[in-house]
């Protein structure tokens, strides 16, 4: 378990600023309170001047935050210096958009969302600032009464956009209050595995309207088999050989130990939502290399569901 800092003295205090805050979001942004940081929680609607949170523990912790509204021009001038975006992947451009003004040089971003290609988008939309990237494991519910029931402490793994670069300072406060915080030299091979993991179990569980465990017995696991086989000729092609050599057991491990669960991309489409298939099944189709492999079973989960999307927006 991690150890909260609170305020020690023994390191500054960061100011955090959290854009997305949804289960995730509103996740870590309790965790970076417990390590003394303050935060901020930012929407994109009018909204009360603060937002209290709890976590469904023994004892339940109880939170507040002071939140502000993205549109509120008032605020447009405050320069924000450390930003948490944990927005759907195909919100991540529009949410930076919206706090532009108020990032420069000395700021640092941090985007912790599934998918790839972010990092692309959000370039052009930082004025310059840090740009780090993160996947975790954590999982957790937000209930309607803004109560999070957490559904496993998982791993998190941050590390910058550009291969080499070291821990900064305020990543002390992360490793003491987020469960199993690693920063790693070159974050990228992991985003790689998240996604061709999401590729293989979401696909599947969103369009059969499963659990992750069903993946692994019959009537699908034939399916799952062949996806699987797809996904790694699709990285084999962009030259990620062990990431390819890897995902057969990544696949079964996540499935026994998520087996009762529901993906986000069956959430999202059972509730009318916009997926993310673009930024994971998308992005690996195109960027397969000069020569992509064929994807028969994959290529047509990737256009089902994009089908599924466009007819529940109509």
């Amino acid at each position: 378990m991690p150890r909260s800092l609170g305020n020690t003295g023994s390191e500054a205090v960061s100011d955090w600023h959290v854009l997305g805050a949804g289960a995730i979001g509103s996740l870590f942004a309790c965790r970076l309170q417990d390590a003394g940081m303050h935060v901020t929680l930012l929407t994109r609607h009018d909204a009360s001047s603060q937002r209290k949170l709890k976590i469904a523990s023994d004892p339940p912790r109880a939170y507040r935050f002071p939140q502000q509204s993205t549109s509120a021009s008032e605020d447009h001038g405050t320069p924000i210096t450390h930003l948490l975006v944990c927005t759907k992947a195909w919100a991540v451009a529009d949410a930076l958009s919206s706090v532009t003004p108020r990032l420069g040089p000395d700021s640092t971003v941090v985007i912790l969302c599934n998918g790839m290609g972010l990092a692309e988008k959000a370039l052009p939309l930082i004025n310059g600032a840090s740009l780090v990237l993160g996947s975790t494991t954590a999982g957790c519910r937000l209930s309607a009464d803004d109560e999070l029931i957490p559904a496993g402490e998982g791993r998190t793994d941050l590390g910058g956009y550009r291969a080499g670069m070291a821990a900064p300072t305020w990543f002390t406060h992360w490793q003491m209050s987020v469960p199993e915080c690693r920063w790693l030299t070159d974050i990228h091979a992991t985003l790689l595995a998240k996604v061709a993991l999401n590729a293989v179990i979401n696909p599947l569980t969103a369009l059969h309207r499963v659990e992750n465990g069903a993946l692994l017995s019959a009537p699908l696991l034939s399916d799952t088999q062949k996806v699987i086989a797809e996904v790694q000729a699709l990285l084999v092609a962009s030259g990620a050989h062990l990431t390819a050599a890897e995902l057969p057991e990544r696949v079964r491990t996540v499935c026994e130990q998520t087996a009762r669960n529901h993906s986000s991309m069956r959430v999202d489409l059972d509730t009318g939502r916009r997926t993310e298939i673009e930024a994971i099944v998308g992005w690996l189709l195109r960027n397969a290399g000069p020569r992509p492999p064929e994807t028969p079973l994959l290529s047509e989960a990737f256009q089902a569901i994009c089908h599924a999307e466009s007819s529940s927006n109509r």
